[in-house]
């Protein structure tokens, strides 16, 4: 692999929104789910949306706005923070346990691009209200919809369980989703243990695709090769693969993307190698516009992977070759 990037022309922002969820999983560091931190006002909020808007029409880019928590959908007036970003031509994406009313998915559905929902299987009340939201999010035209079924290791098989059901009654993509110790605390350190047999079934299982005509999102990957052959992943098959070391390589992030902590502070990636470069509350922010080195052996979240990378190391050495070769 010698390039890495996304196939959606974007400016990516993962704003981690409130640290408020109703869920506790014991996977999630407390800085998650703990309502440690006040949340951000909503006028607050939309001011930095309009920046970033604005920043992102005057590089000819769609400004891609990836909202998480704890729980988003717990944000006061997020439905019209939505609608908003929406109506201005942006899009919304956001990662939720679909707690939330079937009603207000049926009301919010049409102004989100993107819903990934997480099934927690010692946190999620009803498996059949989980599947309710899931067919909602599945007959919206716009929405480009995937399930993340969190793998606890001693309870995988009624994991894979409910995955199966998921995937025979509703339409989307579907990952079964190895768990990182250290996750939500601004570093991956190792993944759970797993037997070989769980692993390859977390690497083979898909969902069915949605029936719908849709742009390539965030997590769709081009990688191109030394070789000078390209392919197409995910960076989920990046995950699963154990493909998500790239020490040493020039990371774009912070130009293609940014991420925003619950605190407010800004951040060219959530391995937050090179610390922050400003906050949502600055009157003035002062964006990135070279690379950086990564410096991060694992690069698991899918906003970091969906940043463009580029082996330079591999390149000159593959220029070198080429330049031996022609004297």
């Amino acid at each position: 692999m010698i390039e890495c990037k996304s196939r959606l022309l974007a400016f990516n922002i993962n704003w981690a929104l409130m640290n408020i969820c109703n869920y506790s999983c014991r996977y999630c560091h407390l800085d998650l789910n703990s309502g440690s931190i006040k949340s951000p006002s909503y006028e607050v909020v939309l001011k930095f949306v309009e920046k970033i808007m604005a920043n992102s029409r005057n590089y000819g880019l769609t400004p891609y706005f990836e909202f998480g928590g704890g729980e988003v959908t717990l944000f006061r007036r997020f439905g019209q923070l939505a609608k908003t970003i929406h109506g201005n031509d942006g899009r919304v994406s956001i990662v939720s346990n679909g707690s939330k009313k079937v009603s207000w998915w049926q009301a919010n559905a049409k102004y989100l691009s993107g819903v990934s929902l997480s099934y927690h299987i010692d946190e999620t009340k009803s498996k059949s209200h989980f599947i309710e939201v899931s067919k909602v999010l599945e007959a919206s035209q716009t929405t480009r919809f995937h399930v993340n079924v969190m793998m606890v290791p001693e309870r995988f098989d009624d994991c894979f369980e409910f995955a199966n059901r998921l995937k025979q009654e509703v339409r989307c993509s579907i990952a079964l989703q190895p768990l990182f110790e250290g996750f939500g605390h601004g570093g991956i350190t190792k993944k759970y243990s797993y037997t070989p047999e769980q692993e390859q079934i977390m690497k083979d299982f898909r969902g069915r695709p949605e029936l719908k005509t849709l742009p390539p999102s965030m997590a769709e990957l081009e990688v191109n090769y030394a070789d000078g052959t390209t392919k197409n992943l995910s960076t989920f098959d990046l995950i699963a693969n154990d493909q998500t070391n790239f020490v040493g390589w020039d990371c774009y992030a912070g130009i293609d993307s940014l991420v925003v902590t619950f605190s407010g502070d800004i951040y060219r990636s959530w391995c937050m190698q090179d610390g922050p470069i400003g906050s949502i509350y600055d009157e003035n922010i002062e964006l990135p516009t070279n690379p950086t080195k990564c410096r991060t052996k694992i690069c698991q979240c899918g906003v970091d992977l969906s940043a463009k990378k580029v082996n330079t190391k591999l390149i000159s050495n593959r220029q070198q070759e080429i330049a031996v070769t022609q004297l």
